[in-house]
């Protein structure tokens, strides 16, 4: 096949010299290009031609073109085993976009991600780039006054008392206010 700098018209050239009587040390000294390429050309060539065993330049294409191909199936199969494993039965556009964005962040294609899990890419980068919701941000906030809770009692609080020293106000946050203050509720 050749080197990728030098066209199918210049190798021909090189060959077409080389038929006519001219050695390889020749050719290869006024074209400034080794004898090992040269000898490979005319071993292609012949090839080609059928006049030796091997895989064509037609053939070895095909085959790249194959193992590109392979290549890309094995990434959407192992993307859609991955998908699988974080969505189990679950579909809702949620919980895809949270599987995607696990995906994503192993270093795998994008593109190739949202097709396997039916969302398009536009979808997927204005989810990410969305910001969060109030309610979202009240509802981290009450997650981390419920963790705060739990671990000022030493681990004792149950749900319930959790849930009253949230609502009576007794927690002491970084404000000295309530659940209700913290929230902006």
């Amino acid at each position: 096949m050749g080197r990728q700098g030098h066209s199918g018209e210049f190798r021909r050239k090189v060959l077409d010299l080389l038929a006519a009587g001219r050695s390889v040390a020749s050719v290869a000294h006024d074209l400034d290009i080794s004898d090992q390429t040269i000898c490979t050309w005319r071993w292609q060539d012949r090839i080609d031609r059928g006049e030796a065993a091997g895989l064509s330049t037609v053939e070895k294409g095909e085959l790249a073109t194959a193992n590109k191909r392979i290549r890309q199936l094995e990434t959407e199969l192992a993307i859609a085993r991955r998908a699988v494993d974080l969505l189990k039965e679950e579909t809702s556009p949620k919980r895809r976009f949270a599987a995607l964005e696990v995906i994503a962040a192993e270093d795998r294609p994008v593109q190739v991600a949202c097709r396997v899990l039916g969302l398009s890419e536009a979808e997927f980068y204005e989810h990410r780039n969305r910001k969060a919701s109030e309610r979202g941000v009240r509802h981290a906030v009450l997650a981390d006054l419920i963790s705060q809770t739990h671990v000022e009692s030493r681990a004792t609080y149950g749900a319930r008392r959790v849930h009253a020293e949230l609502t009576l106000g007794a927690l002491r946050t970084s404000g000295g206010g309530s659940w209700g203050e913290a929230t902006g509720g």
